[in-house]
């Protein structure tokens, strides 16, 4: 719980609550839970705009959750359950971690602040209790992908309707027609009318096809972020409008390395 207080302006200590002021609050901490080390650290300012930022958040996506630096605040509901749609060996998590480390740090800064912004955008929605808030935030981590995947050299798209197809078949990510017509319906609906479902947010006789289209443009995003890494696997190449847990394996280029092909 937080309250106002009325401060002595020659001191700035407290000098009285302000009366009915008691409200929860709207940013918290949790214990820590992990140490993170990087051997190696770059030459920078601070490191959890940079290096640090990016493994953090892209731990928490891996693992289906939200993770902060231990002196930083949440806001919203942390999940102490996965909520990812996807299962793995134990080693996959080194193999992928590594590879988006190592592409990451070619990047350009402001490709890199670009790609840690997805991540910590995508990781927020879990803390989201509705689902037009969640399409709300997936949907602008969607337009930043998009974004990344223009200003990494490729050509833009116009449409919205013809970004998700584009990006799809760029990244050789299968799709569904009729999921991306109802995420682009949901959209222009939400976006330009304050419809949701054709209804008011909380409202809608739909809801179960709202719902599932929420978690259909997750589990794109999803994918799209590990693709745009240069890291394609049987994850990033299956149907992402299906519900249910999913295998995440290694990149076939880690895979054949390993087996010695190539």
């Amino acid at each position: 719980m937080i309250k106002s207080v009325e401060l002595d302006p020659s001191t700035m200590e407290p000098v009285r609550d302000i009366p009915n002021s008691e409200k929860p609050a709207p940013l918290f901490s949790l214990p820590a839970s992990h140490s993170l080390t990087i051997e190696s650290p770059p030459a920078m300012d601070n490191l959890r705009y940079g290096d640090a930022g990016l493994l953090v958040h892209l731990i928490a996506f891996f693992f289906g959750t939200r993770l902060q630096f231990s002196d930083w605040r949440f806001d919203g509901k942390i999940p102490t359950k996965r909520m990812n749609s996807f299962f793995h060996a134990s080693d996959v998590t080194s193999s992928f971690v590594s590879h988006v480390y190592q592409q990451w740090k070619n990047l350009s800064d402001e490709l890199k602040t670009r790609y840690v912004n997805i991540l910590y955008m995508h990781g927020k929605v879990k803390s989201c209790e509705w689902e037009w808030d969640a399409f709300i935030y997936q949907y602008m981590v969607f337009d930043a992908i998009y974004r990344f995947y223009v200003l990494s050299g490729n050509q833009e798209i116009h449409g919205h309707k013809n970004r998700l197809r584009g990006l799809c078949k760029h990244f050789e990510v299968p799709y569904d027609n009729n999921q991306l017509n109802l995420i682009y319906e949901l959209r222009n609906e939400f976006f330009h009318e304050a419809l949701w479902d054709g209804a008011t947010p909380g409202l809608s006789l739909k809801t179960n096809t709202s719902f599932h289209t929420v978690k259909s443009l997750d589990r794109l995003n999803s994918r799209l972020i590990i693709a745009i890494t240069g890291y394609r696997n049987d994850y990033t190449r299956s149907g992402w409008w299906f519900s249910g847990w999913e295998p995440f394996g290694k990149s076939s280029l880690h895979q054949d390395a390993e087996d010695g092909s190539e």
